[in-house]
Parts: C-alpha cells; sequence; structure tokens
C-alpha cells in the first residue's frame, strides 16, 4: 500500500499544492516557515482526522479561511481508494471513504496508520502520562481487535462512575457502576500488559541498533497497585473520591516508564539522548504492526538534519529504508536531507512560501555539484 497522491487546500499557508507521491521515500526540503511540516500534517489529518500538533483545529486552517480540506489517493495493488476530509472552523467535520460518508475516525486510522518522528516525540519523555496513554492505546488499537470495545465501555463507566461521585449517588448505585468499572478496567489492563511485554521486547532490539545507550528499560504502570484489588481500592478511596468528585486511580492514570541503569530516564540522559530515545520508542512501534495495518503504515519523519546527530540520522535512514515502507521526511537543507537516504527510488519535493514543487534528482544534484 501506499498513498499516491496528495492534495491539500488551506493547511496553513499552502492555500493549494498537489504531490504525486513515491511508494517508498519522499524528501521534502524548504525553510522554516515554508510549509514543508504542513505536508506531514495533512498526511496525519487523513489518518487521525485531526493534527498532531494541535488539539484545536483552527491554527490548521489558513488564515481567513473558514476550512480546509486534504484529500488522498491510497493504491493497493491494483486497487484504489479516495480518503477525504475536510475541517471547519468550530470544530466542524467531513470524512469520506470512496464517496461515502464515514462518521468514525477510527476508520481513518485503519485505512493510513501514520506514525510522526520528529521534535514532538520527545514529548514521549518529557510530557505528562496522558501522552505516553495516548502512545500505548495507537499501538494496541492496531494490534489487538478487542481493544476498542473494552477502551469504550471502560470510559463509559468511568465517566458513569465520577458523574455519580459528583451528585453524591447512594452506595448501592455507585457500587453497581464501579463493579462494571473494575471488570473492564481489569480486562484493559490485561491486554495492556501484554501488548507492553511484547513491546519492550521490540524496543530492547531497537535500542541495541540505533542508540549508544545500555541497560535501557520500559515498564508499563497500570495505574493502581499490584498489591490491592481493584475493587478494595474503590472502596477504600469511596470517601475522598466523593469528596473530589471523581476516581482518582485506575487505568485512567496508566503509564511507560523508561529507565536507564535504573534511574529515570530524564535525569539520566542528555537531550540528545532523551531525542534518540524517543525516536527509537516510536519506531518500535511501527515495528510492532503486522497484516494490514504494517503495510498500511507511512512514516512522517520530521526535521530530520536538526534533531539528531549525524550518527544517528545514518542509522534512522538506514531503518527506515529496510521497512520498506512508504516514508515522507522533511529538511531544511536539500543535500543534509538526501545524503543518508542511499535509495534509487526518491521523490524530491522543495517548498517555499506555502508553494510545493516537485524536483528532479538529477537536476539537484547537477546544481549541488556546481
Amino acid at each position: 500500500m501506499s498513498l499516491t497522491r496528495l492534495e491539500i487546500v488551506g493547511i496553513r499557508n499552502i492555500h493549494q499544492a498537489t504531490l504525486e507521491l513515491n511508494p517508498a521515500i519522499n524528501l521534502i526540503y524548504g525553510r522554516n516557515g515554508s510549509g514543508k511540516t504542513s505536508i506531514l500534517e495533512s498526511v496525519y489529518l487523513l489518518g487521525a482526522g485531526r493534527s498532531y500538533r494541535n488539539l484545536s483545529v483552527e491554527p490548521l486552517i489558513s488564515r481567513h479561511q473558514d476550512e480546509c480540506l486534504v484529500r488522498g489517493h491510497i493504491t493497493t495493488g491494483t486497487t484504489q481508494h479516495t480518503i477525504g476530509v475536510l475541517r471547519r472552523r468550530g470544530g466542524g467535520r467531513e470524512i469520506r471513504v470512496d464517496g461515502k460518508d464515514v462518521r468514525r475516525a477510527t476508520d481513518l486510522a485503519s485505512r493510513l496508520p501514520t506514525l510522526v518522528v520528529g521534535p514532538e516525540a520527545i514529548n514521549l519523555l518529557l510530557g505528562p502520562p496522558a501522552v505516553r496513554r495516548r502512545f500505548l492505546n495507537w499501538g494496541l488499537f492496531h494490534v489487538e481487535p478487542s481493544f476498542t470495545g473494552i477502551w469504550e465501555d471502560a470510559n463509559r463507566c468511568l465517566r458513569q462512575r465520577n458523574e455519580l461521585l459528583r451528585r453524591n449517588a447512594s452506595a448501592d448505585e455507585l457500587d453497581t457502576w464501579t463493579r462494571e468499572l473494575v471488570r473492564h478496567s481489569e480486562q484493559l489492563d490485561e491486554i495492556r500488559a501484554d501488548y507492553a511485554r511484547n513491546y519492550e521486547k521490540v524496543f530492547l532490539e531497537h535500542c541495541e541498533q540505533l542508540t549508544d545507550l545500555a541497560d535501557i528499560s520500559c515498564r508499563y504502570y497500570r495505574g493502581w497497585s499490584h498489591a490491592t484489588a481493584l475493587q478494595e481500592i474503590y472502596e477504600k478511596d469511596e470517601e475522598t473520591d466523593r469528596k473530589r468528585g471523581y476516581t482518582q486511580r485506575g487505568f485512567q492514570r496508566a503509564d511507560v516508564r523508561i529507565s536507564v541503569a535504573g534511574e529515570e530516564v530524564i535525569g539520566a540522559c542528555s537531550r540528545g539522548e532523551l531525542k534518540i530515545i524517543s525516536w527509537t520508542m516510536m519506531i518500535s512501534q511501527g515495528a510492532m504492526l503486522g497484516g494490514a495495518a504494517a503495510s498500511n503504515l507511512v512514516y512522517l519523519v520530521d526535521d530530520l538534519g536538526s534533531e539528531l546527530d549525524r550518527q544517528h540520522r545514518e542509522r534512522i535512514c538506514a531503518y527506515l529504508m529496510s521497512t520498506g515502507r512508504q516514508v515522507l521526511a522533511t529538511g531544511i537543507e536539500q543535500d543534509r536531507l538526501v545524503e543518508f537516504w542511499k535509495e534509487k527510488d526518491i521523490k524530491l519535493f522543495h517548498v517555499e512560501h506555502g508553494s510545493v514543487k516537485e524536483c528532479s534528482m538529477e537536476q539537484e544534484e547537477n546544481t549541488s555539484g556546481g
């Protein structure tokens, strides 16, 4: 599978652009603010229905425009599908697949899974647990068919219990929903823990290949103590939960914790080391995918040259090429971006003031050479 054609209308400073993409490596260069990252953001919008840079849709839409539109053509063998996502100011949204309206953004994620590897990746380590929970859930969505249903049931029970806590409902009514919450939380914990065990093996293998660090560990924390049953915890916490109006412990507090030589990674590593660890976390998650998700995966690599040193750039590029997956990578300088992609099958695009132009690799090499 590959995204063969990308049409962009009204995304940040790109008023209109069409890119005929390579099924392998696509390199996009231009100055800061030129619009190259907006191309990656457009692909992500096709796979998630939203931006990876902002929770709000407002910054995504070009100034003086009321909406933005991205359309993609996906080719699988001899079959082609079209995905379109329109976002409006104020939050309105339309999603279409092969001309038919689609209500759920999860339908996009299953057709076009995207992994963003760039400056934001370091938030996996520096950011709050919610960032790592989303990371964990993304992986589960793509590898565990039962995840979505269990996740939705657990959240429904959590919302209901919190509502009962806020209005000081009777003990019997609260107990009914507490038991349901415990049941779905334990199911969710079971599949999260299984995924985390498998993920750690893959992550450590990739750390050996992509980093220079030893004695790294990756541990899953489920959100409550292993020493006490969740039902018992909720019974003990009921009074304080009622006072606060929400459930303090449970699956909604899960986390993924990385350490080096037994020390928390933030205190043990330099910023450069944190970057390569976070990039390795993202890449390892892609390696976990199987079946259609693996073949459909697109890597969006943002600002490679500025984020990593030469040695780690070379390793990352070599690894991504070895996967056979489609890659869109950005950089400021054309020479610095191209040098590590030892592939003949490359498309090169130049972005300037929101205008996108496909370049000939031969022309670029001749120009660079003098």
